[in-house]
């Protein structure tokens, strides 16, 4: 699932649709047909999604979405990504990595009939996962690896990792990990900080806008005083090194154990607790969106 993959992800702008126009294309014989082979006589069709999802759509999905990554656009704006050494931050860095990964994947999804936006995907999503509640346990299984090796494939172009040299690490290991991180996260100092920064935004008449910044200060927070902060930091502790290169290689390995039960609860009740601290709790998004309503 993308919200497994996107604790960092950027709420700074929404997904831009990917798909245009194409040109006309004319033949040179016009005596067989005077009209592009992209045009219709037929009033323009409205694309619909599936009705539902199965495993042929969603392991389609899946396939598309890895070629493009490996061999397609999604490399190459990886690969342009990897050739920023130092001048851009570790969280825009990832942010634009996010932006390259949810493109390609709204590019594969609109030829299925999903809009070309975060509709779309959240669309694709909800199906995906009613459809995964029911799967045998190794349809699940495959659908988890190729979802984790994507996601390696997405980090290791972009900060020019070698997949080889990432090393698994147990079950145990990982739960302990991120039970350190969940602490970390609810840390009362790290709390404050981050509702301190937030109050500290100029109210905008947009709120896409106050709610990017508010996401990016969350990102920047968990980057470098969750996981990097303190002496040893977190990503040091774990044995992972302890620079942001480091901190890369350790989402890589923990990339394969998100989806265990007690590791999502780790993150995602200490997440609660961020996002609330944040003012991005859904309590706060649902009195923002009154506010500006009324």
């Amino acid at each position: 699932k993308i919200t497994k993959m996107v604790l960092l992800s950027s709420g700074q702008r929404w997904i831009r649709p990917v798909l245009r126009r194409a040109n006309n294309l004319q033949w040179n014989n016009a005596n067989r047909v005077p009209r592009s082979l992209l045009s219709s006589v037929s009033s323009p069709l409205k694309p619909e999604p599936p009705e539902e999802m199965n495993e042929e759509i969603a392991m389609g999905i899946q396939d598309g979405t890895s070629l493009l990554i490996r061999y397609g656009v999604g490399r190459q704006k990886l690969l342009e990504i990897a050739k920023d050494k130092g001048e851009t931050s570790l969280v825009l860095k990832w942010q634009q990595c996010m932006e390259s990964f949810l493109g390609v994947q709204v590019h594969v999804l609109s030829g299925l009939g999903y809009t070309p936006d975060e509709t779309g995907i959240g669309t694709y999503n909800h199906q995906l996962a009613f459809f995964m509640q029911d799967c045998a346990p190794d349809v699940q299984e495959k659908f988890r690896v190729r979802g984790r090796d994507t996601w390696r494939e997405v980090l290791g172009t972009a900060f020019d990792i070698d997949l080889e040299s990432i090393e698994e690490i147990s079950i145990v290991d990982a739960r302990n990990i991120m039970h350190k991180v969940s602490e970390r996260m609810r840390n009362k100092e790290i709390l404050e900080k981050i509702a301190k920064q937030c109050a500290s935004i100029v109210p905008n008449d947009n709120p896409n806008i106050e709610m990017a910044q508010r996401h990016h200060m969350v990102q920047e927070t968990m980057v470098y005083d969750v996981y990097l902060g303190g002496d040893p930091n977190l990503v040091s502790q774990s044995g992972f090194g302890d620079d942001e290169q480091a901190y890369v290689r350790m989402q890589m390995i923990m990339a394969e154990h998100t989806q265990d039960p007690l590791v999502s609860q780790y993150v995602g009740t200490a997440m609660m607790e961020i996002l609330k601290a944040a003012g991005l709790d859904q309590q706060a998004l649902q009195a923002a969106a009154a506010s500006s309503q009324g």
